[in-house]
């Protein structure tokens, strides 16, 4: 392997909604594969950091717009070359879905708004959630010196919907870890207590559509086995509730029990409302696990023939697509094409030379200050929107808490009370 120049990099990492999930073991994983190419990484996600000592700064993950503008103006400030890795799809169909569903239809999607002055007060936030995250995505776009797309589809999807240049974009495949080839699937049987069944790791929030899934095999005799940590617990109650006998949660897994899992499991599903990649199944389909996967994603690109599409917000859509991979018996073609083509080394390399490219071209971003100005007011404008909104709605589900715990003090009065109340009201209406 050439050597390179020693480079130091910031990588910054995104500061929330959420844990961190499949994007930071994508990101340690790059991190750790650099080094062979003499990349110095340190991840951060403090804004303040001294950028001094670093030659690139590297944004991993648009999904906060708060700490990604945050990130990139002070890299513009600092005048470092910015990278951005922005683990982009669409999220149109859910948007869509979302803005004319009722809560009998879909009450995953207004688990915090019980009543109708809620719902829409949700729905106004959500809306703007939205258009904030696109003005933010925007914005960082049009600082970066290279933008790191995780597929051709990832690219063409942001030069249509906010114009990124071609010639800005370089092609970084995920990888995935050999270990997940190396399961025992007698291991995961004598653990759990099932074997030959249909799998899904993922964490439990909306987004990744468990409740989609369940509804779509609960009457199914094959074992449906739910694995992932809780980041949404009322989401993870309901997918309780909905769920059948067949139905089976076994927890936030180690990466040597998703292993097994994949060793013991037929198909693996990802039926998520939309998906950047979908690292969970490049290591189940690893494994030996035949693949099925959301239409909102990359998924032919990395898989070709070899997965089976479904449309989230149809579970008999869902239902019909574990079907079909369940009529195929498990094989080592796809593994052995993973194997082959997704390694982090590789992704790495593609990562060194774009940053090579980016310090040979001594790359300055061509800003419209006044646009960044108008930018910078309208996101502020939201984010006090969002505050205001958020404040109501929070508010509402402590009242509604509030009225509920005195309902249920009630009912614990002794029978003897109780008899009385009814006998008072019955009294009154008499």
């Amino acid at each position: 392997m050439m050597r390179h120049a020693p480079l130091s990099v910031l990588y910054w990492f995104r500061r929330r909604p959420y844990k961190p999930g499949g994007d930071m073991v994508a990101l340690r994983a790059t991190v750790d594969a650099l080094r062979a190419f003499d990349v110095r990484a340190t991840i951060s996600d403090d804004p303040h950091i001294a950028l001094d000592s670093y030659d690139i700064a590297h944004l991993y993950n648009l999904c906060d717009p708060y700490s990604a503008t945050d990130y990139a103006l002070r890299a513009l400030r600092a005048h470092k070359p910015l990278v951005v890795t922005p683990l982009y799809w669409s999220h149109a169909q859910y948007l869509e879905t979302y803005q004319h569903a009722t809560p009998a239809q879909y009450p995953e999607f207004f688990l915090d708004a019980p009543t109708e002055d809620a719902q829409a007060r949700l729905r106004a936030t959500r809306k703007r959630e939205a258009e904030l995250l696109r003005d933010a995505q925007q914005l960082v776009l049009s600082i970066a010196a290279k933008i790191l797309i995780l597929s051709r589809g990832e690219g063409e999807l942001l030069l249509k919907e906010f114009g990124a240049p071609r010639e800005k974009m370089q092609l970084t495949f995920y990888g995935v870890d050999a270990k997940y080839a190396n399961g025992d699937a007698a291991r995961f049987e004598q653990e759990f207590g099932v074997r030959g069944f249909v799998f899904s790791a993922a964490r439990f929030q909306h987004r990744k559509n468990q409740i989609g899934l369940i509804r779509a095999w609960r009457e199914e005799n094959i074992p449906l086995v739910l694995a992932g940590p809780i980041s949404e617990p009322a989401y993870w109650e309901l997918c309780k509730r909905e769920a059948s006998a067949n139905v089976h949660f076994v927890g936030a897994l180690t990466p040597a029990q998703i292993a097994d899992a994949g060793a013991a499991a037929r198909v693996h599903v990802m039926a998520s409302w939309w998906e950047e990649v979908g690292l969970a199944a490049l290591e189940a389909g690893l494994a030996g696990c035949n693949l099925v996967m959301t239409q909102n994603g990359p998924a032919r690109e990395y898989f070709g023939d070899d997965v089976v599409l479904c449309d989230p917000a149809r579970p008999d859509s869902i239902r019909a697509a574990i079907q079909i991979a369940l009529e195929h018996p498990r094989t080592t073609q796809l593994a052995e094409k993973i194997r082959a083509q997704f390694t982090w080394e590789r992704s790495a390399q593609a990562t060194r030379e774009a940053y090579d490219e980016i310090l040979a071209q001594r790359h300055e971003p061509n800003i419209h200050w006044d646009a960044l100005q108008q930018l910078a007011i309208r996101m502020a404008e939201n984010y006090d929107e969002l505050e205001r909104e958020n404040s109501k709605l929070q508010q509402g589900k402590r009242d509604l808490e509030t009225w509920a715990l005195e309902m249920q003090a009630r009912l614990q009065q002794p029978p003897s009370l109780r008899a009385a109340l009814r006998g008072a009201v019955k009294k009154s209406n008499g």
